[in-house]
């Protein structure tokens, strides 16, 4: 998919450099509420070809991207040596998060993702980031959400709010209110969260908190 993507001029995973920026935009507003760390380990969930990770290295932390898909890994890594960038790209499962000991993080990005995570995978991947922030880390999700338009959405089953595509569900378009219980009964603490209004789907953004463990 990623050469594909990558051979019809694409930036990443589908969208144009204008998207990223928009992205890049809005979690930046986000980050300037404060609430984040202005520095330390970042680790981007899904980073694809790397687009934010690099971003996110170029603010000042010290990034690392995680992604199941070689080719995307490829590209990423390729991106960072262009631009004499360090950062550590692996390729792995969200769900493990097998390369990366406990507490290590002070941030984790889901940048749509969650999404991509269906059913009881949705309860290990939460286990997993949390496994992997330090006490009082930084999680910030960025997933799409219903409603959702169903005729300009293919595949689109609002029994399983999945959309589904040979049989295979590829996204969950879960109500927010239901995808901030799962972040909280996930262990998180939710300290602000807002939604964006789309023509197809709204898309929630969720600043959460690692807890420290209870004595």
């Amino acid at each position: 998919m990623y050469e594909r993507h990558r051979a019809e001029g694409l930036s990443g995973w589908d969208s144009s450099e204008e998207d990223y920026n928009e992205f890049k935009t809005h979690i930046n507003r986000i980050l300037n509420r404060g609430v984040a760390p202005s520095e330390g380990r970042v680790l981007e969930l899904g980073c694809g070809a790397g687009n934010m990770t690099i971003w996110l290295a170029r603010k000042g932390y010290e990034a690392y991207g995680v992604d199941i898909a070689p080719a995307g890994i490829a590209w990423a890594r390729e991106r960072a040596q262009e631009q004499d960038i360090q950062i550590n790209f692996t390729v792995g499962n969200v769900l493990d998060l097998a390369g990366y000991s406990n507490a290590f993080f002070d941030f984790a990005l889901d940048g749509h993702c969650l999404h991509c995570i269906i059913g009881t995978d949705r309860r290990q991947f939460f286990s997993s980031v949390r496994r992997v922030l330090k006490p009082k880390g930084y999680f910030l999700v960025h997933t799409m959400c219903s409603p959702v338009d169903g005729k300009k959405t293919r595949g689109f089953d609002p029994e399983s709010m999945c959309t589904i595509i040979d049989g295979i569900a590829t996204r969950y378009f879960g109500p927010a209110d239901s995808i901030l219980e799962e972040i909280r009964q996930a262990g998180f603490e939710v300290v602000h969260w807002e939604i964006e209004r789309g023509d197809t789907n709204d898309t929630l953004t969720v600043e959460a908190i690692n807890p420290e463990p209870r004595k």
